[in-house]
């Protein structure tokens, strides 16, 4: 009776936990505070995306590296062991990118939404859609 009791327990402590592990992990769409340095990274894009860098579209996406890294977002690529250190950051009106210049290469925090990369302009596998800077860290 022992035995079986301790059983239920186990079984019950095992589903729980695999629930709550579940339920902690992001979504695309997820409203989101991330933390981190912000900079701007030079990568190439048609026609060769870097095969010929010289005749390649320099593409300078804001990239933010994260303080904490992800845990776990829902159906992100995660072939690369550090898909969750970095997220490009999407600014919805482009007079930011000149509005927050004097941000790059310091600690941030970007509200903004949990986005996969679908094309090849998506330079991470989780994206921070419509980004919006908030307190700055001293």
């Amino acid at each position: 009776m022992l035995k079986k009791t301790f059983k239920s327990i186990l079984c019950f402590t095992i589903i729980f936990y695999s629930f709550g592990v579940f339920a902690t992990c992001l979504k695309e769409g997820d409203k989101v505070s991330l933390s981190g340095v912000v900079s701007e990274k030079l990568y190439y894009g048609p026609p060769g995306w870097g095969e010929e860098k010289a005749h390649d579209e320099k593409l300078h996406e804001w990239i933010l590296h994260l303080n904490q890294p992800l845990e776990c977002v829902d159906d992100a690529d995660t072939d690369n062991q550090y898909w969750n250190q970095d997220v490009q950051l999407i600014l919805r009106d482009v007079n930011d990118y000149k509005a927050h210049r004097n941000l790059l290469g310091q600690i941030v925090s970007v509200n903004g939404e949990i986005l996969l990369a679908e094309t090849g302009y998506h330079m991470t596998p989780v994206l921070l859609d419509n980004a919006k800077f908030e307190a700055i860290a001293k």
